[in-house]
């Protein structure tokens, strides 16, 4: 939907190669999920952040697609994650889908906290998608030799660069956008060894595509909002089933 129409249509064409069969037992609004959240997020965890099982992970903003991606890819691949948000209920929902610790960034210094946790050593991999208001903390959240993925910036993109600290620390700043087809297969072989689930918030008809859009703008969404299109295909070869796969 950046450079390309998107998929929030009852008719789409796509490349054949662009096809992958749903992971068994998974349902069709699961497996819209997975296309844009976990693929971006397993991007960040594993290409651009090398995760390791023994790993500590400081993700920002939970409560947002990529970031509950990051913390459900995260937990299953092992590692100890910390999550950030300035809502208390979504802070809450984090610990109960496994988060480790969770920071209210209205009350207290993110990095200030990481640092108490980790017991001064900072976290191995920062999963950052919030852009200047929170950069200075998550460059100072970092274990030296730690690496910040980036993929968003929706309070500003010109944050303070704080280069004194990228080379003292060595640093590595990397930036991250969704993932290839050899990336989403492998995404999809692990949802389908693990069981993973993306979080759905609410799911609304194409007739109230408004009432989604506006519950995004208002911030109140603790995962994915869904919009589930009727099937309209009928006659020979077509099936009318929502759960039918072809």
């Amino acid at each position: 939907g950046e450079h390309r129409d998107g998929t929030l249509a009852e008719f789409v064409s796509l490349p054949a190669r662009n096809l992958f069969p749903i992971p068994e037992d998974l349902s069709f609004v699961h497996a819209a999920a997975l296309g844009v959240n976990h693929l971006t997020a397993w991007r960040m965890l594993h290409t651009k952040g090398q995760l390791k099982p023994w790993h500590t992970v400081l993700v920002f903003g939970i409560g947002g697609g990529v970031s509950l991606a990051a913390l459900q890819l995260a937990k299953l691949a092992g590692s100890r994650v910390i999550v950030t948000s300035r809502h208390a209920d979504k802070l809450d929902k984090a610990l109960a889908l496994g988060a480790d610790f969770a920071i209210n960034s209205t009350v207290d210094s993110v990095d200030k906290q990481v640092m108490a946790i980790t017991n001064g050593r900072g976290v191995d991999l920062v999963i950052e998608n919030v852009g200047a208001a929170v950069w200075s903390s998550a460059m100072k959240s970092l274990v030296r030799g730690g690496r910040l993925v980036t993929c968003g910036a929706t309070t500003g993109d010109q944050p303070p660069a704080d280069l004194r600290r990228v080379f003292i620390r060595q640093l590595q700043i990397l930036g991250s956008t969704l993932g290839d087809l050899h990336e989403f297969a492998d995404l999809l072989k692990f949802v389908e060894a693990s069981g993973l689930r993306p979080v759905i918030d609410a799911e609304y008809p194409l007739a109230q595509i408004h009432a989604a859009l506006e519950r995004l703008e208002r911030g109140e969404q603790f995962g994915k909002v869904a919009v589930k299109i009727q099937d309209v295909l009928t006659g020979p070869g077509h099936h009318a089933d929502p759960d039918y796969r072809r």
